[in-house]
């Protein structure tokens, strides 16, 4: 199984990686973990050669599933794995999503790479509405991928998709 899942922020992308990788035993890979190196003192934007390798290692193996918006790098995955999962969330859950997803990490409640500053939050809430305004232009890209590329709405119809394709986990 080569799982490309790419969305929005807050489209739900690293819960489902998550939660195929655990029910499948594949393991996934964050794509913001590629480009960015976390560090106690914050994130510093990777060394694009050693960004490149580290890509390329992952998509050597067997199995994999990576997960990330769309970017203009790290796109190799998009030609070596058997599907792109595009999930076309909602502006309206995303946005809850965001704002959810910030008080709880603020509370504590929730783990994160990049502090939940206002800021943050801002550029998440940017984010969004970015992904909306290029949304055209993904989807003509996307088409160039033919059949592999499958769009859905939510992630149970993902979950419908990748039982059906690869059926039931083995436990």
């Amino acid at each position: 199984m080569k799982l490309d899942i790419i969305g929005s922020v807050a489209s739900g992308k690293t819960t489902l990686a998550r939660t195929i990788s655990e029910k499948y035993h594949i393991q996934f890979y964050e794509k913001d973990n590629i480009v960015w190196e976390r560090t106690s003192e914050g994130d510093r934007k990777r060394n694009p050669q050693k960004r490149d390798q580290m890509f390329r290692q992952i998509l050597e193996r067997e199995d994999w599933i990576v997960e990330g918006s769309p970017r203009k790098v790290l796109l190799e995955s998009f030609d070596l794995c058997d599907h792109i999962i595009l999930l076309d969330v909602n502006t309206g859950v995303r946005l809850y999503r965001v704002f959810r997803r910030w008080i709880r990490q603020k509370q504590g409640k929730e783990r994160y790479n990049s502090k939940p500053t206002l800021k943050f939050l801002y550029d998440n809430i940017l984010w969004v509405f970015e992904y909306d305004h290029q949304k055209k232009t993904l989807m003509t890209q996307l088409t160039g991928y033919g059949g592999k590329c499958r769009i859905f709405k939510n992630s149970r119809q993902v979950m419908a998709f990748i039982e059906e394709t690869y059926g039931q986990p083995m436990d």
